[in-house]
């Protein structure tokens, strides 16, 4: 992971490494682990298969042994989804981003999928506390046939505590390519608050801010039920599609995180059943 220059100044501290490498695999109908490294503090759980829609489908749940991620921590996370595949990928819970003193943390999100596999990757929020500073990179490679569903939502901090927008800095970077690894798209956002009312002006007086990119191939044929279904939940949100045609990003502000998810499992359900009519013969 190239760490921004930006991230210099802040010098450097000693941290956790942790690490999650998860390979799916077909095992009949259904998707299973095939191999799992970890290293503490981040953990995996045993898939689940709550999905009576998509009963082969496994929901596999990224936590960490730390509560969350300080100064100095590392954390490398690497989903490999392989041929014909489904898998929904979450954390436990928020992601807390700690103060810090000095230094940064970092964390590196590499997906692969397979010939027509279905990943969705949908943590709970960032929550960067006051004065923490974060860096995030995001590497999707995408085969022919397949579908990925990453989402991302940022926090302004701890609101309930009366912080909002006081952490130093949230470099968030999305590069996204194809099986051959020829650029799809390349996407970056850099929240470093010179004031809190500047960025409540920026937010649109909100706390919350989420993305939903879906990589897929003929996206046309839910670009309708997408935009239908932002209507339908009356949030300041919008979509639109993203380079090379290569699929679409919704982006969506608002205060309550329940109608942000509510949002984003309505999109979600949206790609499920357009994963499925790609998978018939």
């Amino acid at each position: 992971m190239k760490i921004p220059y930006l991230f210099s100044r802040y010098g450097s501290a000693a941290g956790e490494r942790g690490m999650a490498q998860v390979e799916l695999a077909l095992a009949g109908s259904k998707t299973v682990i095939s191999r799992l490294r970890t290293k503490a503090p981040l953990l995996v759980q045993k898939a689940l298969y709550p999905d009576s829609s998509m009963p082969g489908m496994a929901h596999v749940y990224l936590m960490s042994s730390a509560g969350g991620i300080l100064q100095g921590d590392r954390m490398d996370i690497n989903i490999i989804a392989g041929h014909g595949t489904s898998s929904r990928i979450t954390t436990q819970a928020a992601t807390k981003i700690y103060k810090m003193d000095r230094g940064y943390a970092a964390q590196d999100i590499a997906i692969t999928a397979e010939d027509a596999s279905y990943v969705e990757f949908i943590p709970y929020q960032l929550i960067p506390f006051k004065s923490s500073r974060f860096c995030q990179s995001v590497n999707i490679q995408a085969a022919q046939g397949s579908t990925v569903l990453y989402s991302e939502t940022v926090s302004a901090g701890r609101t309930a505590s009366g912080e909002a927008f006081d952490f130093d800095i949230c470099f968030l970077k999305m590069d996204a390519r194809d099986k051959n690894g020829k650029m799809l798209f390349s996407d970056a956002a850099k929240i470093e608050p010179a004031s809190s009312k500047e960025f409540e002006r920026l937010f649109g007086g909100k706390t919350l801010w989420s993305m939903i990119y879906i990589v897929t191939p003929d996206h046309e044929s839910i670009d309708q039920q997408v935009n239908a279904t932002i209507k339908e939940h009356s949030m300041l949100a919008g979509c639109s599609i993203l380079p090379r045609d290569c699929g679409l990003v919704v982006r969506m502000l608002d205060d309550s995180i329940d109608k942000v998810r509510h949002l984003t499992e309505s999109i979600s359900g949206i790609a499920r059943s357009h994963a499925l009519q790609l998978a018939k013969p």
